[in-house]
């Protein structure tokens, strides 16, 4: 079922937030973050027809995250930004410096509040320049370290239930890696990669069943694969590149690409997945300076 919400030229990164009942995601081209309540238990129809856009920034928005003060954090070229109450984004740190090389895209929150960020090749075909970024606060500071490179499109994140395993989209590679920390927070593989069965990977939702959602670029797809890859259930979608996905409770939102000559591309979408998941946990960021 198409939601009323606005069309996108490129959306992603939808987020639940539990606390406030509302349900986020960016336009990645147009660079601005838009937000729409959620009543309880209400059929897509119901929810709030015309959301506003909360903040625009200028260039490409990966993704937006809520942080625990109530403000956000956005990706957008190669910095994180903060913002909070009316003020506008500030820079938070740079992860990606050289902007002809490499800029943000996709993010998640752990349930200990540290913002992994992916990173792509900014150049065609891509490069192996992709990173995977992890931002944890202590007190008045943030650190930053890589937890992973050579990737060509670092895309969807995602934990299994119990928090031993991360997945990571790859899309330049079409492969969604399976990691588990070692020692000094280094991740290792905890398994062979996943593969798809068609299109590329893009975004993705992990259920409490520990499956994972995945929307399929180029396929006209979602498909729910087990912690193995087997594929569980295959949603088809009336455009050809569905961009990411979340639950809220067990309805499904889908974000798309606006797609040349496909009348359905760029909407949000929403179904009833049969199955839950958790709401997505807020980043802790450095408490503000005392005066």
């Amino acid at each position: 079922m198409r939601t009323p919400f606005p069309r996108a030229r490129l959306g992603e990164a939808p987020r639940f937030d539990a606390a406030t009942r509302t349900l986020s995601w960016v336009d990645l081209v147009a660079g601005s973050l838009w937000l729409a309540h959620v009543p309880p238990e209400a059929s897509p129809d119901a929810w709030e027809p015309v959301p506003e856009p909360l903040a625009v920034l200028p260039g490409p928005l990966g993704c937006a995250v809520r942080t625990e003060d109530g403000g956000w954090l956005y990706a957008a070229g190669g910095t994180v930004f903060r913002s909070h109450g009316d003020g506008p984004p500030a820079p938070l740190v740079t992860l990606e410096p050289a902007a002809d090389r490499a800029r943000l895209n996709d993010g998640a929150v752990d349930t200990e509040g540290r913002f992994w960020v992916g990173s792509m090749s900014v150049p065609r075909p891509l490069e192996p320049w992709g990173r995977l970024h992890v931002l944890e606060c202590d007190g008045l500071s943030v650190h930053s370290r890589v937890a992973r490179d050579a990737m060509a499109a670092a895309n969807g994140i995602g934990w299994s239930p119990d928090g031993a395993t991360t997945y990571v989209v790859d899309s330049g590679h079409r492969l969604i890696h399976r990691l588990r920390t070692a020692g000094e927070g280094v991740l290792e593989p905890a398994g062979p990669p996943l593969g798809v069965p068609a299109g590329v990977p893009d975004g993705m939702t992990v259920d409490e069943e520990g499956c994972l959602w995945v929307a399929l670029w180029d396929a006209a797809a979602v498909v729910r694969l087990s912690p193995r890859g087997e594929v569980l259930r295959r949603v088809t979608m009336p455009c050809s590149r569905p961009t990411a996905c979340a639950l809220l409770g067990s309805r499904l939102v889908i974000c798309t690409a606006t797609v040349p000559g496909e009348a359905a591309s760029g909407w949000t979408y929403a179904m009833e997945a049969g199955v839950g998941g958790p709401p997505a946990p807020r980043a802790r960021v450095p408490r503000e300076r005392p005066v």
